[in-house]
């Protein structure tokens, strides 16, 4: 079981805890374990996704006059972890943000097994 990644971000390098989805005392399970090796083969998908994270957050990035850092992605998102989902038939690993426009919520970068990139509240893979 991986307990951190070091991955490199839209251009940063990070460590970031991995957290599996699993009831107290439950193991991690062999579909989880493949779906975290899946997502490492795949570095392109976190590109791809950086497109896709400022398109939706493009409204509330580009109405915030305080914010004079708009081009850079992280002056409104911190990667905090990696959340690895239980679900055997729709394996998917969701990147948890914090993000400066939802304090409450955070947003959820969350990759499909087949590359598919959805964005939104943490509440999407929760």
């Amino acid at each position: 079981m991986i307990e951190s990644l070091e991955i490199t971000i839209w251009g940063r390098k990070f460590t970031l805890p991995v957290e599996y989805d699993c009831y107290e005392g439950e193991e991690v399970t062999k579909a989880q374990i493949q779906a975290l090796k899946h997502f490492r083969s795949h570095t392109e998908w976190i590109e791809h996704s950086k497109t896709i994270v400022e398109d939706h957050c493009r409204e509330q990035v580009m109405s915030d006059d305080e914010n004079e850092k708009k081009d850079n992605i992280f002056s409104y998102i911190k990667p905090e972890c990696l959340f690895v989902k239980r679900d055997k038939e729709n394996p998917q690993i969701a990147m948890m943000c914090k993000y400066r426009y939802d304090l409450e919520h955070g947003l959820a970068v969350v990759f499909s097994s087949d590359g598919e990139v959805t964005v939104g509240i943490q509440d999407i893979i929760l």
